[in-house]
């Protein structure tokens, strides 16, 4: 019974013995962080640089400068003569802003008038003027005025910071100026004592030149500039608000120059109730016993893991629970231990708590070291396991990452192009898009994640990495295909279905070019054909209406000669204008036509042309009906090519519209288009397809009763084309459409 009874005890002995190890390993860990993390409430320099404490004598500063510079005393800022260029920008900012503020607010009452938004287009702007004027007339303020309303706003900047550096109990400022030799305020006090016998003092003399010097002292003794000016960098930490340090003071613009002003800046020996700092130095000496009993528990934790070492050590001692754990364990895959390990660890970032109090960082809590303690016995199982299996040489045995290889690599080789790269992505997405999520969550700790991304895909990534740099040169030779460039050839290298794909998209871009260098090449030759008949046409063309123009001066008998003279004449001109419509459609066609690019309102255009063709409509019967949006639309483009694409749409509504009708034109903005849409009624029967009606010489005019040439249309559109807009033409029973969209400016 007793040797059961002392095989038990033993049993358990150890098994408490490695608990309380793991406890204190925790504590050890966790206490060492804490630490680090709190260092800064221990050193008396740290206290005034790396703690709240430093934003709120910074605060002070800031404003003894901004009281020591612009305001000195209430005498200072009532004197008309003080009065700086600054000063008078600051208040003309100001009202400028009021006035804004103000107009916008008359502005959005009008249009929220019914009246207003009846007026014309000239009476609203007219409205609009008078609104403006009438605020802007509230704030023209005589000079008189102006420098009243300065000192009144500066006398109200300074009592609001009187107040505020008179809240501070614990902190207190004097000022010198060097240049009329006089204090500022609070002249009746010894600097060097203040100094040496102060918890804080600090020093800020601004030069002439603008450059500011800062001089600081912690119980009596002098910060160095490197501590001062670069005292740690920046890094993010847990639970941890650090501010780094910034002396430089860059807030004080130009108008500081000119000064020689010192500042000092000091705090008692003695901190007193009644303000923040009271607050925050209440808080620091918290801190610091925090601390101190940080570093006790660690002290201990310490002296019992070196004693319980040195018991284990002497006693060898085991535990049948870890054997046992250990022996369940090793028959898993590699993968599966791994994994667990990572994820312990994880769970562990995820679940871990502590607390943070007035800047004291804190991780050693219950709840922290039991975490850490099942994290460390997780980990030192998988350790040690591992470590096992390495001996016994079966650490890759029953690997599911060779297993999972072998059968994508059966996929993927017999299976669709879709169904392999899917896959592929499906896995890289997979395992990439955790490893991204963890490391923006844990950022801290990317480098980590980053290892672990490179362990778990590097076995997909020498193939795979190969696979898509071949599919991302088929893409590219597709690419360059549906671009025109299709010169380019594709490497048709290895077998599969990648390859197969390469080859039929070569067959494919060799067969579209032949096609189109065919087409291209008629293309050209109807191009050339026309301009060159057109040219050829125009020499003897000129001469024909030349010398009818001279039989016109004569004085020909019979009557009827002149009459045919004057028919001749008209057929000449109408043949000289088709002949300039074939040339300047041929032009537009090839893309040969030259734009004058330049900055247009496309409003104001299209009413020219309205303007020059109204008597046109009138003597048609035509009823104009206009609506076009009061803001100013301004487009890129060439005017005068413009003109000829509003001028032809217009003359095919006057040759086509029936007489006494209505004539719809529309300008619409839509977004960063505008749209010009025209609608009339036709005289014919609408019985073409829309699709041929904008092509080289057809009319709706089949009977080709009325005047023209077929190309008004085809030119409007090669012309609106070349601007980069849309030109369409749509019907609607008699009712025919013509539709222009272009991109705004």
């Amino acid at each position: 019974m007793d040797t059961k009874l002392k095989s038990i005890k033993s049993k358990y002995s150890s098994f408490i013995i490695y608990i309380l190890i793991l406890i204190l390993v925790s504590t050890i860990i966790l206490s060492v962080f804490d630490i680090k993390d709190n260092l800064k409430y221990i050193s008396p320099k740290d206290k005034f640089l790396r703690t709240d404490m430093y934003n709120e004598i910074d605060s002070y500063v800031r404003s003894a400068i901004d009281y020591a510079l612009y305001y000195k005393s209430e005498d200072y800022i009532k004197n008309v003569n003080n009065i700086t260029a600054n000063d008078m920008d600051i208040c003309r900012a100001e009202i400028e802003e009021k006035i804004n503020s103000e107009i916008d607010d008359a502005i959005n009452n009008l249009y929220n008038s019914n009246s207003f938004n009846d007026l014309e287009y000239d009476a609203r702007e007219k409205r609009l003027e008078e609104e403006e004027q009438k605020v802007r007339e509230k704030y023209n303020l005589t000079e008189e005025e102006f420098t009243a309303y300065i000192i009144e706003r500066k006398i109200n900047s300074y009592n609001n910071l009187s107040n505020e550096l008179s809240s501070y109990k614990n902190l207190n400022f004097s000022a010198y100026d060097e240049t009329t030799k006089k204090w500022i305020i609070n002249e009746q006090n010894d600097i060097g004592s203040l100094k040496a016998n102060g918890r804080f003092f600090e020093t800020v003399n601004i030069s002439p030149n603008g450059n500011v010097t800062v001089d600081m002292f912690v119980e009596g003794k002098a910060v160095k500039e490197k501590d001062l000016y670069n005292y740690y960098p920046y890094e993010y930490k847990y639970y941890d608000t650090e501010t780094e340090v910034s002396t430089s003071y860059n807030y004080i613009n130009n108008t500081a120059k000119n000064h020689d002003i010192t500042i000092y800046v000091w705090m008692p020996k003695q901190i007193v109730k009644g303000d923040s700092i009271y607050s925050v130095w209440n808080d620091l000496i918290s801190n610091r016993n925090r601390l101190l009993g940080n570093m006790l528990i660690l002290s201990i934790a310490l002296l019992m893991s070196a004693v319980i070492l040195n018991i284990l050590k002497k006693k060898k001692l085991d535990s049948l629970y870890i054997n046992n754990i250990l022996s369940k364990i090793k028959k898993y895959p590699i993968e599966y231990k791994v994994g667990a390990g990572i994820l312990s660890w994880l769970v562990w970032l995820v679940s871990r708590h502590g607390y943070y109090y007035s800047g004291y960082i804190s991780r050693l809590t219950v709840r922290g070291i039991i975490s850490m303690s099942i994290l460390l016995a997780i980990w030192y199982l998988i350790f040690k396991d591992l470590y096992s299996n390495y001996k016994d040489g079966t650490l890759l045995k029953n690997n599911i990452s060779k297993k999972l290889w072998d059968n994508l690599q059966v996929l993927m080789k017999n299976g669709s192009i879709f169904r392999s790269i899917l896959l592929m992505f499906l896995i890289y997405g997979a395992i990439g898009g955790i490893l991204l999520f963890m490391a923006a969550v844990f950022w801290e700790l990317f480098w980590i994640f980053f290892i672990a991304g490179i362990i778990l895909t590097i076995v997909f990534i020498v193939v795979g990495l190969k696979k898509l740099a071949y599919l991302e040169k088929i893409m590219d030779g597709a690419k360059d295909g549906a671009e025109g460039r299709l010169t380019y050839k594709i490497e048709e290298k290895g077998q599969g279905r990648f390859t197969d794909l390469a080859h039929n998209i070569n067959n494919m871009k060799e067969g579209l070019r032949e096609s189109i260098q065919k087409e291209v090449k008629s293309e050209r030759m109807k191009t050339e054909l026309i301009t060159n008949v057109s040219h050829d046409l125009k020499t003897p063309l000129t001469s024909i209406i030349n010398y009818i123009d001279l039989l016109k001066r004569e004085n020909i008998e019979p009557e009827e000669a002149r009459d045919y003279i004057n028919v001749l004449d008209n057929k000449a001109q109408r043949l000289k204008v088709l002949i300039e419509d074939l040339f300047e459609a041929s032009k537009a066609a090839s893309g040969a036509m030259e734009l004058n690019v330049e900055k247009i309102e496309i409003v104001q255009l299209l009413k020219q042309v309205l303007g020059e063709n109204d008597e046109r409509i009138s003597q048609n019967g035509l009823n104009l009906k206009v609506n076009t949006p009061e803001e100013k639309i301004y487009i890129k483009g060439d005017g005068k090519r413009l003109y000829r694409v509003f001028e032809n749409l217009i003359s095919n509504v006057i040759k086509y519209s029936l007489t006494n009708t209505r004539v719809y034109i529309d300008v619409i903005k839509e977004d960063e288009n505008v749209k010009i849409v025209m609608k009339n009624i036709a005289a014919y029967e609408l019985n073409f397809d829309v699709n041929e009606i904008t092509e080289r010489f057809k009319r709706a005019d089949e009977a080709r009763t009325s005047e023209g040439s077929g190309l008004g249309l085809a030119i409007a559109k090669s012309i609106v084309e070349l601007h980069g807009g849309n030109f369409e033409i749509e019907i609607d029973g008699d009712l025919f459409k013509s539709i222009i969209v272009l991109k705004c400016d």
